[in-house]
């Protein structure tokens, strides 16, 4: 997405999430109320390998609504730990990238944050401080899912 109008005609369509701008000019979208997705990989790495505005720098102007994983899923959670080790923003506004803004800009109520009720998809990490993370256990709505965690009988 390069221009103010490509982004006006596509929310004129209904789109209404701008995903990957390649320039600070289209950020009207912002404006405009619609989720801005960048790249997790971009985060991770520390900027963009295409020129694109740098996912961290957007973060902490709040000009990033979504860390997208791209073609990297593990991107999402490296760009958390690298944005939080940098201090770009606190956790619970970079987990909102990945978790509760993009459910929410899908219009998934049901999942994204902790809540009754909700669907309770969740990651349980192992991240020691100044240490990498690693995942402990997941529940997939509610039911257990992937587990590093030893069984007790």
């Amino acid at each position: 997405m390069n221009r103010p109008q490509t982004r006006d005609y596509y929310r004129d369509l209904g789109t209404r999430v701008a995903e990957f701008p390649m320039h600070e000019r289209v950020l009207a979208a912002h404006a405009a109320g619609d989720p801005i997705v960048l790249g997790a990989l971009n985060a991770m790495r520390g900027g963009s390998h295409l020129g694109s505005p740098g996912a961290a720098d957007m973060v902490a102007r709040g000009l990033c609504d979504i860390l997208a994983s791209d073609y990297y899923y593990p991107a999402m959670l490296g760009a958390v730990v690298r944005l939080h080790a940098d201090r770009v923003a606190p956790l619970p506004a970079l987990w909102k990238l990945v978790a509760a803004n993009p459910a929410a800009a899908m219009g998934l109520t049901d999942r994204g944050r902790i809540a009754p009720g909700l669907r309770a998809n969740l990651l349980l990490l192992d991240w020691p401080d100044g240490e990498t993370p690693a995942p402990s256990r997941t529940w997939i709505a509610g039911r257990g899912g992937y587990s590093a965690l030893p069984t007790w009988h």
